[in-house]
């Protein structure tokens, strides 16, 4: 494509735009700040609503819907069975604003490479996602990760704004803190990974990640210029993301 001066000035401010959006994700992800995430940061129209996803490793929550009952619900529950401890040994009341008492979290997003689609009503992200948890206990000791992988995103336009329509966390591998980098076991299968354990049980269910081969995916995933959005090359359950390259059709 050939684009004006104008153009390409609005395209340079749209990628900006985008890597901005995915930065408040990393902030609103990692202060747990859910609700806010899925009002401000996603998709508003009903067609984007119904064929929004959020991916993990094992599969896809398809819709605004399952997102909000997975990413927000689901994550209260666990935050309110983390509490209990803390009502047993000090009286904590066991109310939302005490949710998340004695846990720290930091979900960093870095390397974006991002693509504006030719006819600019989409974009697809691709970058690294660095960070740790850590769940605090009563006696004060804690139990704490660093966590290692991928961030995918296609998002689009609405009324100007860049919105997230599909997100993909990829998880790679977590090092227990105190633990050697070097006594991680390097081909761990992903159902041993302590984090396995938020993913929970998705909509569409299918490897989307295998941490094992992930070598060979991120060459295949890595967004690349585009005209304008398709599901098969899209980020979104449609799409050939972790899929082996003979069950692929080149691009």
């Amino acid at each position: 494509m050939v684009y004006t001066n104008e153009e390409r000035i609005d395209r340079i401010w749209d990628r900006e735009e985008c890597v901005q959006l995915i930065n408040r994700h990393s902030i609103y992800y990692s202060n747990d700040w859910r609700r806010r995430e899925l009002s401000e940061l996603w998709v508003s129209r009903p067609e984007h609503q119904a064929t929004a996803s959020l991916g993990y490793n094992n599969g896809f929550y398809v819709g605004m819907d399952e997102i909000a009952r997975h990413y927000v619900a689901e994550r209260e529950e666990q935050l309110y069975e983390r509490l209990k401890p803390y009502q047993q040994a000090e009286g904590v009341e066991l109310c939302r604003a005490n949710l998340g008492l004695g846990g720290s979290a930091m979900h960093t997003s870095t390397t974006p490479l991002v693509y504006i689609a030719d006819d600019g009503k989409t974009a697809r992200y691709q970058g690294y996602q660095l960070g740790y948890q850590s769940v605090g206990r009563p006696d004060g000791t804690a139990e704490s990760y660093l966590e290692f992988g991928l961030i995918y995103a296609d998002l689009v336009k609405e009324d100007d704004s860049w919105k997230i329509w599909h997100l993909v966390l990829e998880h790679d591998h977590t090092v227990e803190v105190g633990t050697a980098y070097a006594d991680v076991p390097v081909r761990r299968p992903d159902a041993e990974d302590p984090l396995s354990r938020d993913y929970g049980t998705p909509t569409v269910e299918r490897t989307v990640y295998n941490p094992l081969f992930g070598w060979e995916y991120i060459w295949q995933d890595m967004p690349r210029p585009y005209t304008c959005y398709e599901d098969k090359t899209g980020y979104g359950p449609g799409g050939d993301l972790g899929k082996p390259y003979y069950e692929r059709e080149r691009r």
